[in-house]
């Protein structure tokens, strides 16, 4: 038996094109369900409902925008919004008769019901930390004014859409919000500019 040799790299993309779907579908899919090998891994159910369709009629079926309705790990996005990625053969259409089952019971919230609290502050690095300290403790041994750590915090500064100008940068502030003086944050702000890194992973690349 001979030995079989795979040539190329492996990819993760499991279907077809948006418009190899929409192109079979009356006025374009307006109103049908879409859904993406890749959102196959969240337990959340995850879609796009076709709003509005913009085909550049090429040969292959592969280019154009549509604008949908996004559900992201159970989180509605606000507004319709472009999606720009219908070249990618990942997507598949889930029938009319199946789309309720394939939500099942998840109670689809909008993004922005429940905010992430952001720290306000950064907690400074251990070495940072540990010279802060003597020096407050060399004040205080000199009789001086005692300093609190407090005016030593670092201020975290998030940029918004004006700074980065990025495709949905509005989108962090509706699921985040920064803390008051004296409230705990919720999550740890890990640098991820969006509201998650899922978003950006399957609607924008």
């Amino acid at each position: 038996m001979g030995r079989k040799i795979y040539i190329g790299k492996p990819t993760d993309h499991l279907g077809r094109t948006v418009f190899q779907i929409l192109a079979n579908l009356k006025n374009f899919g307006i109103g049908r369900m879409l859904t993406r090998h890749e959102f196959d891994k969240f337990p959340e159910p995850s879609y796009h409902i076709v709003k509005r369709v913009q085909t550049y009629m090429d040969p292959e079926l592969k280019y154009g925008t549509i604008w949908c309705e996004t559900v992201i790990r159970g989180k509605r996005l606000p507004d319709i919004r472009p999606l720009t990625i219908t070249y990618r053969p990942d997507f598949r259409l889930i029938p009319k008769d199946e789309e309720k089952e394939f939500i099942g019971n998840y109670s689809i919230t909008n993004l922005g019901d429940n905010k992430n609290i952001l720290p306000k502050y950064y907690q400074l690095p251990p070495l940072m930390r540990e010279w802060m300290h003597r020096y407050k403790a060399r004040r205080h041994h000199h009789d001086q004014d005692d300093q609190s750590l407090e005016e030593f915090l670092i201020p975290f500064v998030y940029q918004d859409r004006k700074d980065l100008k990025k495709t949905d940068a509005d989108l962090f502030w509706i699921a985040n919000r920064l803390a008051e003086d004296g409230e705990k944050a919720t999550i740890d702000f890990d640098g991820h500019y969006h509201f998650n890194q899922d978003y950006l992973e399957n609607c924008t690349k």
